[in-house]
């Protein structure tokens, strides 16, 4: 479709992706920022905002007006020295307010194309926890194989839960595609669901 453009096509032996949406307390966002930072990631394409997003409102700096700006989703890719392992992260700046699962599914497109064959997300688990506790990390995956792979990495496996926004959304969409998909859920305090959790996308 022509609502995403891809700028190159790497082929690594294998590739996963990471799907990020802002959250509660950000786990996902912050997450996702941190490894295109820390991996030297190169971005690979985007997705037309346009199609997704109304852009309200406008910037003024020193009293004049600039461009209405549209929040950006943008494709990300790193991969080892040998070429085998592929990473592509994805990062939305704003959950649209209609159209979600439209833009799930070219989020996955491009994913398809780019020959991923496990898609992780992450958000946050609200639980009343201390935020001078270290939190822990709650796990979802798309397959009973995938869920027993997540236990030998000290996850806990709450049963059942319910995701919210897309970062839960895509869990069940790569589902419907046979793509492997796993959520990771930092532990964020309920009393401050409103402040970026640093200490929860760390420990995700």
């Amino acid at each position: 479709s022509n609502l995403y453009k891809l700028y190159e096509q790497p082929h690594p032996k294998t590739c996963f992706m990471l799907a990020s949406w802002p959250g509660i307390g950000d786990v996902s966002l912050t997450a996702a920022r941190y490894l295109v930072e820390k991996l030297n990631a190169v971005e690979i394409g985007e997705i037309d905002p346009s199609s997704f997003f109304e852009p309200i409102g406008v910037i003024v700096k020193d009293n004049v007006a600039e461009s209405p700006r549209f929040p950006e989703s943008k494709f990300y890719y790193w991969q080892d020295d040998k070429g085998e392992k592929g990473l592509v992260l994805f990062i939305g700046e704003e959950q649209p307010s209609s159209k979600e699962y439209e833009l799930v599914n070219c989020v996955l497109d491009a994913a398809q194309k780019l020959r991923v064959e496990r898609v992780y997300s992450c958000a946050a688990a609200v639980t009343p926890i201390h935020h001078s506790e270290k939190p822990k990390v709650w796990g979802a995956a798309t397959t009973p194989g995938l869920v027993s792979e997540l236990s030998k990495y000290n996850v806990v496996l709450r049963g059942d839960l319910r995701i919210a926004g897309l970062n839960g959304l895509i869990l069940g969409m790569v589902k419907e595609r046979d793509i492997e998909g796993v959520c990771l859920l930092g532990e964020v305090p309920s009393y401050a669901t409103q402040i970026a959790n640093p200490k929860a996308s760390l420990a995700v």
